[in-house]
């Protein structure tokens, strides 16, 4: 059935998610300020997993994975989970909510480098190349005063979260393996494979939850899993289901204005030239790369039936 035109409650779900996802930032910074990296990810997805699954039972579309979807669901909850919401809450320890939202939004033209070697339908296009290019511009404008005072702190944790960014784009890629399956099943079997992995990781790296925490962490703390988390897996998935993954890549142009937007707004964050100047070439990057090609012009290395 094809689908109708995207209408206002299509945008306004897309811009809410934005909303959700880029507070993701904000709160973690709020909540390192008194738990550890590893352990806000264990608490976010603690929540998010018995909403999850309890949404997933009340659909009632479970499936039986085979051990090839067990190994791709367990790559999905490492690098889609796991290991970029720790980076990102350790990388906000020292550097602005708002920059780590920046940083994060380079995701998209990683994903469009590591298919072009990793699939065999997605090579690289002409706007692809340039969207590319424009990104590194935009990085190297947002990495450039830390690479004037040397090799510091703040680099090393802008480092991380772009670390991040490269965690989500090998998540993106294998996704692509499961999508055969019920969306809300298999979000919450991935859900279920991250507590497994978190919960050994809380006892090797991190120490025990302080067992007193402030209202506004602990306000953080249910944001991260019950909104960003939770809420914005079932607003992902009905914007596919209603626009398809098309109109839900636009997403990629939204979260890191939404992540600098709240940032100023509730943490008081005041963005340097270079990040603004960042912000706006990454946002042309990924405008630039969802140019569709002539198909007069083809990329050498583009292969046609």
């Amino acid at each position: 059935m094809q689908k109708s035109p995207p209408g206002l409650f299509d945008y306004t779900l897309l811009i809410a998610l934005a909303l959700m996802w880029g507070a993701a930032f904000l709160w973690s910074k709020i909540a390192v300020a008194e738990v550890a990296p590893v352990t806000i990810t264990l608490a976010r997805q603690s929540i998010a997993a018995v909403l999850l699954v309890g949404f997933a039972i009340g659909a009632r579309r479970w499936f039986v994975p085979t051990a090839r979807d067990h190994l791709f669901m367990i790559i999905c909850a490492l690098a889609g989970t796991v290991v970029p919401f720790t980076l990102i809450n350790w990388g906000v320890e020292v550097i602005d909510s708002g920059l780590a939202s920046i940083l994060m939004g380079s995701m998209p033209l990683t994903v469009l480098v590591m298919a072009h070697f990793l699939t065999p339908d997605e090579k690289m296009s002409l706007p692809k190349v340039g969207g590319v290019i424009l990104g590194l511009i935009g990085l190297g404008i947002l990495f450039w005063p830390q690479l004037q005072a040397g090799f510091g702190e703040d680099l090393i944790r802008q480092l991380a979260v772009l670390g991040a960014a490269f965690a989500y784009a090998v998540n993106a890629l294998s996704t692509k393996q499961l999508v055969r399956h019920p969306p809300m099943a298999l979000i919450a079997y991935i859900s279920l494979w991250t507590l497994a992995i978190l919960v050994p990781m809380v006892f090797l790296f991190d120490a025990p939850i302080p067992t007193s925490l402030s209202a506004h962490v602990v306000f953080a703390l249910a944001g991260l899993g019950v909104i960003s988390s939770a809420a914005g897996a079932l607003v992902m998935v009905t914007i596919i289901r209603r626009q398809g993954a098309t109109f839900f890549g636009q997403i990629n142009l939204l979260i890191p204005i939404a992540g600098v937007m709240l940032a100023v707004i509730f943490l008081g964050e005041r963005p340097g030239l270079n990040a603004l100047a960042a912000l706006a070439v990454i946002f042309c990057a990924l405008l630039v790369a969802r140019i569709k090609p002539s198909a007069k012009t083809p990329m050498p290395q583009e292969s046609h039936p």
